[in-house]
């Protein structure tokens, strides 16, 4: 049944008024793929293309208000490596930033940091299989920052210099990358990808590459292949922002219309071959450190399937067939003392644009993959057997009837993000519009029965009759595969039975109580936060803004939190941080909770922070009388369900045994340890301790706190705020009185750093060409706004610096960076650190150079563009910075209570651009002059077993 709207008589309207203004020789086209599609694309995308074959697409947007975000992706990756090519597609993406015709090495980052744009590692591009992406995020909507930034996406694509000299610079850089990530987690992959893929390029031509052809692949193998790919008719540039489409053709115009392709076409990347007709296979993959998991795939041949409602009805019946089989998981899993830690269902068209993809996952406890293939290959074949309950499907069909209304209302405010990401990934499918979606969905929801999902489940997965099954296990030795395949046997040949059909309820907490009357209501009139305080002593703030619509964001904080817990029930912090909300309400399990919220946008949210239990999230005006019904339910209700204790303790064993599998944990951890000397508020506790709290102490330490201490909301959004008094009225003003002041936790807020200072050698059991560094100069805590603002940015320009000396001239480090950190709760902590990582060999290389950078910071005042480039980005942050609700909500958390916060947060911006290079200099020369209390390195074990000694 055919419900799209005329896509034709929309398309033909839009374009008749929209290319009087056209700059020549720009055409605008369709927009992409919908040739092939039978839904509307969103017509407020402007499409385009240049005679030479360059694709663009523009979209105008005010969220953020100044912010434009310029993509250039290029069909090309690694797919189109040959053998001596292995890698080149990524080395190609790094060499953009390393010289062009007009831009010399070294100078194409800076001048964009001069510009206002921050950098990182993976920031600006990334090289996949089939595509390569650069990306530019512009501060604001400045014609000659947007000509800039085309012009650097110009000499990207056809200009880039591929000098011998900064090729083989960029070498380390590319196997510093290459070391990082190769653990035993990328092993494991590649062993799945052989056992799935065989053969394709999925298998045989990963991104990062071969060692031998980063190491020794000459400069015209890298430039033949970037003529032969970067082409204008394999390009697309995306604009996404507050522009003005006819400016941006005609700067396209400008920048890439003289550009002409010297060859025929290419064909498209995306194909591969895999064999639907394999036997039934296993393969186990082992190691030492690896979690024990299960995937089960089987590869059906299809057809291309282009994006229409045929495809979007097939894949909308399957996703609410998975969404209900990892509901029965994790339901099964809450009532039952299984080793199961997670699964699902695996289905997806597009494979190679010819195969559909079938299977499951699951994740569980050390040497329970057997009970794990049969829990989940059982719980699969029953929904094949016996199908959904009705109950089941009509509380999905509320969740899409929720997910649609509300992206519908909210388009008008979609960030800028979303949409170019959308449009970076659409491959060959369209863009359509929220609203467009929602009336698609109300169409089709009729169609959307228990039979049609049930009969569409089992179309597919009865085919399943041959999977391949990939084990990983940290096991002595690899499972046979006879022994996988026998255990599959005898899970297949075990009857089951239908599912339980579980009863709807009501939520049981909307009534706590004559609402509560409002004493005092103020404006802060500057700042437009309006106060409200309830005869129970219970804070309100609120906020209106029109920057996102349809969302409200909001904060309960209940005074306490870590601090209430204290150091001897530190270890009591984290169970309620990771049981209480699974925990649920006294009259509702949180399975049953959620299922009865589905269809809302409210979250079952209460946790613990460092000064305050709460929660803080984003709701639909509509729901918000129910997450604050939730939030009250849960202070005074809470339900200690023992299944949630069961479940938190589950993977206790193998996170533990798991803390030192790679650098970057056995350092924190260690780290953590050592220079709080075990203090349990800062170091993860033993594992004896976690097992053994439970609810019985956790309660008793807890005691009234949450019904009796402080309480202050905050509400900020698209509000009725009438209503939000109302509703916060009816909630917690309902509820007993509560204290005015805050709780006196001084005693508490005076913790030192331990005596033992020095370097400090680590032991990990991930690779042994591995390690994790850190340097930490301790400093002090956040006493004054603009000493923490500039000892931020010291920390930026020590990262520049950093990332010139160690990634870009030696390249001993894929990444490094500096960071200040000055506690705003313990005001005499803080601490001044440059972390990285690489291979032990370079700790040398690493230690003397970061010596010399620091030095240099101490010795003189920083270079001023140096300065400038630090600064610069965080400068013209601030012009979207109190145009967004999450800015505007961690002021309006404490409106009441930390006046000082508000004054901060007037003064930030004006004191940001106060810090002056001598700034930075004196509190260079006050906490960096000294020696680094505190070194460490994460090492091999058998680097740090076989000798290598701590200095303290």
């Amino acid at each position: 049944m055919r419900i799209a709207l005329n896509l034709l008589s929309a398309v033909a309207i839009f374009f008749a008024g929209a290319t009087s203004s056209l700059a020549a020789p720009a055409e605008r086209t369709q927009p992409w793929n919908a040739e092939t599609s039978d839904l509307e694309p969103d017509a407020s995308i402007i499409y385009g293309r240049l005679p030479n074959g360059l694709r663009y697409a523009i979209r105008p947007n005010q969220r953020p208000q100044n912010q434009v975000l310029v993509r250039m992706t290029i069909d090309f990756g690694s797919a189109a490596e040959a053998e001596d090519e292995q890698g080149l597609a990524h080395f190609i993406e790094h060499m953009a930033f390393n010289g062009s015709t007009n831009v010399p090495e070294g100078e194409m980052v800076k001048m964009l940091e001069r510009l206002g744009l921050s950098f990182g590692a993976d920031t600006n591009a990334s090289t996949g299989y089939t595509q390569t992406e650069y990306k530019l995020d512009l501060p604001k909507s400045d014609p000659h920052l947007i000509e800039r930034a085309l012009f650097l996406m110009r000499e990207t694509a056809r200009e880039i210099s591929f000098k011998p000299a900064a090729i083989d610079r960029e070498r380390g850089v590319i196997l510093a990358e290459k070391s990082a990530r190769e653990n035993f987690g990328f092993q494991s992959g590649r062993a799945a990808n052989n056992l799935f893929y065989p053969g394709t390029f999925y298998a045989t031509r990963y991104p990062i590459g071969t060692t031998d052809v980063i190491q020794s692949a000459p400069a015209e193998r890298m430039r033949a292949l970037y003529r032969k790919y970067y082409r204008p008719d394999r390009i697309k540039i995306i604009i996404v922002g507050p522009v003005d489409p006819v400016a941006i053709e005609r700067e396209l115009v400008a920048k890439f219309a003289d550009w002409r392709a010297d060859a025929p076409p290419l064909g498209a990347l995306d194909q591969c071959l895999l064999d639907t007709n394999r036997a039934l296979s296993a393969q186990s993959f082992v190691h030492p450190e690896i979690s024990e998991s299960m995937s089960v795939q089987q590869f059906l041949q299809d057809k291309k399937r282009p994006d229409t409602l045929e495809r979007g009805m097939i894949e909308l019946k399957m996703g609410i067939a998975s969404a209900i089989i990892s509901r029965r998981m994790a339901r099964r899993s809450r009532e039952e003392d299984m080793p199961f830690l997670g699964g699902g269902v695996t289905f997806d068209f597009g494979l190679c644009d010819q195969y559909a993809t079938i299977g499951y996952g699951v994740a569980g406890k050390d040497g329970s993959w057997r009970s794990l293939l049969a829990f989940t290959e059982q719980t699969v074949r029953q929904a094949v057997e016996y199908g959904f309950e009705e109950s089941e499907i009509a509380e999905q069909i509320k969740r899409l009837d929720a997910q649609y209304e509300n992206a519908a209302k909210d388009e008008g405010t979609e960030s800028s993000a979303a949409i170019a990401n959308a449009l970076v990934s659409l491959d060959e499918d369209v863009y359509n519009s929220d609203k467009y979606r929602q009336l698609l969905w109300q169409q089709i929801r009729p169609f959307i029965t228990p039979a049609a999902i049930t009969s569409e489940f089992a179309f597919w997965f009865r085919q399943m009759d041959r999977p391949q099954i990939f084990l990983t296990t940290k096991q002595s030795a690899a499972i046979p595969e006879d022994e996988i395949l026998a255990a599959y046997a005898v899970s297949q040949g075990t009857p089951i039975a239908a599912p339980m059909a579980r009863a709807a309820s009501s939520f049981a907490y909307t009534d706590f109580g004559p609402a509560g009357a409002v004493i005092a209501d103020k404006t802060i009139a500057d700042l437009g936060i309006r106060t409200i305080r309830f005869a129970n002593g219970v804070l309100l703030n609120l906020k209106k803004t029109d920057f996102e619509d349809n969302r409200v964001r909001y904060s309960l904080r209940i005074d306490g939190g870590q601090l209430h817990f204290g150091t001897q029930n530190a270890v009591l912090a984290l169970l309620m941080s990771a049981t209480y909300v699974s925990g649920g309400l006294k009259a509702h399990d949180i399975e049953d909770l959620r299922s009865i919220l589905a269809g809302t946008t409210v979250s079952p949210a209460f946790g613990v922070a460092d000064r305050y239990f709460g929660a803080a999230g984003a709701v639909a005006p509509a729901d918000l009388v129910r997450q604050l019904q939730v939030m009250a339910a849960y202070t005074t209700h809470p339900g200690y369900s023992e299944n949630a204790l069961r479940l938190f303790r589950r993977p206790l064993p193998e996170l533990y045994a798991r803390l030192d599998a790679v650098p970057g944990s056995a350092l924190s951890v260690a780290m953590s340890s050592i220079m709080n000397d075990d203090d349990p508020r800062f170091t993860l506790p033993p594992l004896k301790a976690l097992q053994g709290a439970d609810f019985e102490m956790l309660k008793t330490v807890l005691g009234d706190a949450l019904k009796q201490n402080r309480l202050e909301i905050a509400l900020v959004g698209d509000l009725d705020e009438e209503a939000a008094i109302a509703a916060v009225a009816r909630s917690f003003g309902a509820l007993p009185t509560r204290a005015d002041g805050g709780k006196d936790y001084s005693a508490q807020l005076q913790p030192g750093w331990s005596a033992k200072r020095g370097n400090f050698d680590i032991p990990h059991n991930g690779e042994a060409n591995q390690l994790a560094w850190r340097r930490i100069w301790t400093t002090t805590g956040d006493n004054d706004q603009k000493t923490t603002q500039s000892m931020d940015l010291l920390a930026r320009v020590a990262t520049l610096r950093l990332t010139d000396e160690l990634r870009e001239k030696l390249g001993a480090t894929y990444g490094v960076s500096a960071q200040s950190d000055m506690s705003n709760l313990y005001l005499q902590r803080g601490t001044f650190s440059v972390s990285t990582a690489g291979d032990p060999k370079d700790i040398a290389t690493i230690e003397s150079t970061v010596d010399q950078v620091i030095s240099a910071l101490v010795k003189s005042p920083v270079d001023p563009d140096v300065f400038e480039r630090a600064r610069k980005p965080v400068l013209e942050s601030y012009a979207d910075w109190k145009k967004q609700n999450d800015t505007w909500l961690g002021v309006v958390a404490e409106a009441q209570t930390s006046t000082n916060k508000l004054s901060r947060f007037r003064q930030a911006e004006a004191n940001f651009a106060s810090i002056t290079t001598q700034d930075l200099w004196a509190l260079a020369k006050l906490y960096l002059s000294k020696a680094a209390e505190f070194t460490f390195r994460a090492l091999p074990d058998e680097m740090v077993s076989g000798g290598l000694e701590s200095a303290e």
